[in-house]
């Protein structure tokens, strides 16, 4: 797709067939994998500096700008909420931006229906640069609040579920992910800055304080990651305390039930001894004697246990 403004006529119109744009025009033209040997075709026309066309081509591993002797080359990453990236990667001259994308994007489907009722965005290559530097960061707005989303309810999950495997393995994926999308976020907003500085030869003072907001917009996705990964790691911590918190209390009960059941046990090992004279062995009530006292001591025990808060509601309630 290609679209022109004319500067004499303030309008801007749609070819079919790319082309370079004569004096009074700026375009903007926009490739596919579908549409690459075109794009091949029309580098072969351009006289811009080589590396430029073979990164346009070939493209980058992180967003970057590198500046040539007439043109810009610019690669920026827009990432959907299933974490995929796409590529996105641009050539800017004075009269034309050249855009290729491997698949078809919204952004660029937006971007031109966005310019067509728009012809006066189109007038500087500035404009256009903001565009898609605008509409990549409110993408990743949009990617920042479906992670916030998905945190706050595993936040929930926590506390319905906290000795559930599953929540562990959740926040390391998420961790994962995060880290992976913090390393694009932060290299694409020191690009964005590089594009926002005054000596940039593609952005004129009327577009300039644009990227700026845009940039401000952008700056919002990196700080909203940090948090997010302090976010998952309180929550993996979280996770381990209420684990250790509930393995305390069972050990606590079983240590407890153990101390109720040792003098029964030495009551019991005590009469058991088997020597002749004991005088209880021949006792008519010796047998219900020692019940009575094992079951005193045992009950003693349990209600000073209680009174001390170690076990029961009251417990519960100093927790």
């Amino acid at each position: 797709m290609m679209l022109c403004y004319n500067a004499n006529t303030k309008q801007i119109q749609k070819l079919e067939t790319p082309r370079l744009p004569q004096d009074h025009e700026v375009c903007w033209l926009h490739f596919t994998e579908r549409t690459k040997e075109t794009l091949q075709d029309l580098l072969e026309n351009l006289s811009i500096h080589p590396l430029a066309k073979k990164a346009l081509l070939n493209g980058s591993d992180f967003p970057k700008v590198d500046e040539y002797e007439k043109c810009a080359f610019v690669s920026i990453f827009i990432v959907n909420d299933q974490f995929q990236k796409t590529q996105l990667r641009i050539i800017a001259t004075e009269q034309y931006v050249i855009s290729y994308t491997e698949r078809e994007i919204e952004l660029a489907k937006k971007l031109f229906v966005h310019l067509q009722h728009h012809p006066d965005h189109l007038s500087h290559p500035g404009y256009v640069l903001y565009q898609f530097l605008n509409s990549a960061a409110m993408e990743y707005l949009e990617l920042v609040d479906y992670i916030a989303s998905h945190i706050q309810t595993l936040e929930k999950q926590v506390f319905k579920t906290p000795f559930a495997n599953e929540i562990g393995h959740l926040v390391f994926r998420w961790k994962v992910r995060i880290h992976e999308l913090r390393q694009i976020a932060e290299a694409q907003e020191e690009m964005m800055k590089t594009i926002g500085h005054s000596d940039f030869p593609y952005v004129n003072e009327e577009s300039n304080p644009y990227i700026q907001d845009a940039i401000a917009r952008f700056s919002r996705v990196t700080s909203a990651l940090d948090t997010f990964r302090e976010t998952l790691t309180g929550i993996f911590d979280l996770q381990l305390s209420l684990k250790s918190d509930h393995m305390n209390v069972i050990m606590k009960t079983l240590t407890l039930v153990s101390v109720v059941f040792i003098p029964m046990t030495f009551i019991a090992g005590l009469y058991g001894m088997n020597f002749e004279k004991m005088p209880e062995l021949k006792w008519e009530y010796g047998y219900f004697y020692a019940l009575l006292l094992m079951a005193f001591l045992g009950g003693g025990i349990a209600l000073y246990f209680k009174k001390k808060g170690w076990w029961g509601e009251r417990s519960k309630h100093q927790k």
